[in-house]
């Protein structure tokens, strides 16, 4: 008998008390009579306080039978009975405080827990999984007392059994969970009906581990498998469906002889269960669910060269794709099975026979197994054949919707990892690794990064900004936010300044080598004025990480709600044409390069915090006015900008996202917001502020319209006047003679 451990209480019959200090070694009869006297546990816990949580290990599990499970005393379990069912596994039972006695309304039967020993187990999951194992293989083990924090009550004069064996437990669980796994392969062309979830999903496991190996995709696509079960099977049984799938498909990787041909043939055969729209779907989520993904937003998305992207008919293309290959498997089968027929005569007794219900009488049982293959073969093929016409590969397409399905938000979902042509890198820390589909990456850079070209790049930065090494490290660290896929400052970058100083230059630069990740926008989305829907503009933003829009108007109004949607962290409501709507957090960087700042209306502290002013001063005219600049950049420093943009991300990521403006931004922001405080200008042209003073409130709004109308064409609504001029603390008080605000008044055009 293989020693194992447990831990017994001072006392006997106590539910309340937890702590189990006397650690018994157990290798014999007398070890167990004698700890079984006292309540008992079969783990060690931190500070011998039994509970799941402060679980340490070990090396038994102990199961209760009470035999509840019938009334049947012919049906009842003994340990000898045990030791049939569970030939070769050695275990000891001893009897419970209640065995051979009435329960409740149950009469007296034989009621007795069995220690059986195992690996050492130091994960408390881990052991309370052993015992839901074993538990849904016999329904006669309480299914009550499978926790990793169990004890057992203590019993007078427990009569104690020792039944040798071979294995443990654990080990005879593995071999039990394999043999099931091989019967439900071995199965695997019969139709399989309702109930059948543990079976289907054994051989769907064992299918994909055998043609994947051990991978993230092979257990992605049992999960996807696992959603379609009805009702769901539980976490603990798939988890022992996929363990031992995993431990079938190892022994077949190491032994090419542990599955016969035929069986291995069909594992791997593109062949679907069933000949039907939906058996065909799943056989394509089978082979290409790392090529394919469904969403209702986007319809159709294609992974191809590292990336995901949105195609409709390449992912018809790959629905044909398949046929092909199964209409060679077919072919193949169908040769074989003919050669099969010569090999045994059964072609011979066909041509002979005056009806194939004669030949069939008169076939030797493998004329008869080599003609079923043939029929089978051609049964195949005709399938195949059926499903490369138009509607069929439409059909498969649309069943498999369900079986391919992601969501939105699933896609580009971890903002640190940029995708490359040639790897995915994390910005963080600028670690690179391969393309995984299973990132569900639907952007890639335009290319590598490199410092092929830094020199060249180093000089551009100096004329656009002047060589100001301030300026510059701000501006890559703004830049580096476009690199992290989430939206870490809430800004509208405006890039600003006149005609001929690179700004359009750079950030056509730094948009081209983004690739996929950077997007336009019109510059009328952001500004007052237009009508249209700008619904599926808002959705080309999903995904993205910069998002320019160029030169807008001179005069125009911003969009102050439309800014504070773009540049937030709130969810953003859009829709691409003729899709379904959906929801998406921004993960964008917005910039709007332009000659002419647009007029800001709003006063309030939400949208001025928002709006960074980059003042763009150089003036590039002679020598340094390279025709083509931008393309020139893009073709002999493009890997060298991607390294700069991604350094820029390591230093805001390492810095805590936190923006140190230079002088010239700050200035060049506060300017911009003095410039845009209508309501100031509107006091030093027409208002005298003192405290002593008063005006009539409606007064005091006609001279405003008036002086807005003169000076920019438009004048704010009364209440937005109103709560302007509380929020800049003068009060309204309505008197006698009506409402009036104090604190200012009006100027006499004569007195100015």
């Amino acid at each position: 008998m293989t020693p194992f451990t447990l831990c017994a209480a001072t006392n006997s019959g106590n539910p309340h008390n937890n702590h189990y200090p006397n650690h018994h070694h157990v290798t014999d009869q007398a070890d167990l009579q004698l700890v079984a006297r006292w309540d008992h546990v079969a783990a060690t816990y931190t500070g011998d306080r039994r509970s799941s949580a402060s679980f340490v290990s070990s090396d038994c599990v102990v199961m209760d039978i009470d035999n509840d499970h019938t009334e049947e005393s012919s049906d009842w379990v003994t340990p000898e009975k045990l030791a049939e069912l569970m030939a070769g596994v050695e275990f000891m039972t001893a009897t419970s405080r209640n065995h051979q006695k009435a329960k409740g309304v149950l009469s007296a039967r034989p009621r007795f827990h069995v220690y059986f020993p195992i690996t050492e187990v130091t994960d408390a999951d881990t052991y309370a999984g052993l015992k839901r194992r074993l538990a849904a293989r016999f329904r006669f083990f309480d299914p009550q007392a499978l926790d990793a924090g169990r004890f057992i009550y203590g019993t007078t004069n427990p009569e104690v059994t020792v039944h040798d064996g071979t294995k443990l437990l654990d080990a005879w669980l593995d071999e039990a969970d394999e043999i099931d796994v091989f019967a439900a392969f071995d199965a695997s062309t019969q139709v399989i009906g309702e109930g059948s979830r543990n079976a289907t999903l054994s051989r769907f496991a064992g299918r994909v581990l055998i043609r994947y190996g051990q991978t993230a995709q092979a257990r992605d696509l049992f999960d996807r498998k696992a959603l379609l079960c009805e009702p769901p099977l539980s976490d603990h049984e798939l988890e022992s469906i996929w363990g031992s799938a995993c431990r079938f498909a190892a022994k077949v990787a190491a032994d090419p002889d542990y599955l016969s041909p035929e069986v291995y043939a069909e594992l791997t055969s593109l062949r679907p269960d069933d000949f039907t729209d939906v058996g065909q779907a799943s056989m394509l989520t089978a082979e290409y669910s790392s090529r394919l993904a469904f969403t209702e937003a986007t319809d159709w998305l294609v992974y191809d060269g590292g990336v995901w992207s949105e195609s409709a008919p390449a992912a018809q293309g790959i629905a044909q794709e398949l046929t092909d290959r199964q209409l060679a498997e077919a072919g193949h089968l169908l040769e074989k099975a003919r050669d099969q027929l010569a090999v045994t005569g059964a072609d011979a007794v066909l041509a002979a026979a005056s009806s194939k219900a004669k030949a069939l009488a008169g076939f030797t049982s493998a004329q008869r197994a080599a003609y079923r293959a043939f029929e089978d073969a051609k049964a195949y093929e005709a399938f195949v054949l059926k499903r490369r016409e138009s509607r069929a590969i439409t059909s498969c397409l649309r069943e498999a919707h369900p079986m391919l399905l992601t969501t939105p938000d699933q896609l580009d979902a971890d903002p640190y990892l940029l995708n490359t042509p040639s790897g995915t890198w994390d910005v963080r820390d600028g670690t690179r690794r391969d393309h995984n589909p299973l990132d569900l990456i639907t952007k890639q850079t335009a290319l590598d990064p490199t410092d092929t070209g830094t020199d060249i790049w180093k000089q551009a930065l100096d004329v656009f900004f002047e060589s100001d090494r301030k300026l510059i490290g701000y501006v890559q660290r703004i830049v580096g936010l476009a690199a992290v896929g989430k939206v870490m400052v809430e800004a509208l970058v405006i890039a600003y300044g006149d005609g001929r100083n690179g700004k359009s230059t750079f950030w056509n630069t730094i948009a081209r080598v983004l690739g996929t990740y950077a997007g336009n926008m019109s510059a009328d989305v952001l500004t007052i004025g237009g009508n249209r829907n700008v619904k599926p503009e808002l959705a080309e933003a999903k995904g993205k990480r910069l998002i320019i829009a160029a030169e807008s108007e001179e005069g125009v109004r911003l969009s102050t709600s439309t800014v504070k949607q773009l540049a937030s962290t709130d969810q953003i409501y859009a829709e691409k044409k003729y899709k379904a709507p959906f929801a998406f957090t921004p993960s964008h960087t917005l910039i709007l390069y332009t000659n002419h700042l647009p007029r800001v209306g709003a006063m309030d502290a939400g949208i001025w915090r928002r709006l960074i002013v980059i003042p763009f001063n150089a003036v590039i005219e002679g020598s340094s006015d390279v025709k083509n600049y931008a393309d020139y950049l893009y073709e002999t420093a493009g890997g060298a900008v991607l390294a700069w943009i991604m350094e820029g991300a390591r230093l805001i990521h390492a810095e805590e996202y936190q923006l140190t403006p230079p002088a010239q931004v700050v200035a060049a922001s506060s300017a911009y917001r003095e410039e845009n405080n209508w309501f100031a200008q509107f006091l030093d042209a027409r208002c005298e502020v003192d405290p002593a003073l008063s005006e009539r409130a409606g007064d005091l709004y006609q001279e405003y319209r008036a002086w807005a109308q003169s000076t920019s064409g438009w004048a704010r609504p009364m209440v937005d006047f109103n709560a302007t001029l509380e929020q800049s603390g003068f009060e309204r008080r309505k008197s006698k003679h009506g409402m009036y605000v104090y604190g200012l008044a009006l100027t006499s055009e004569f007195n100015s």
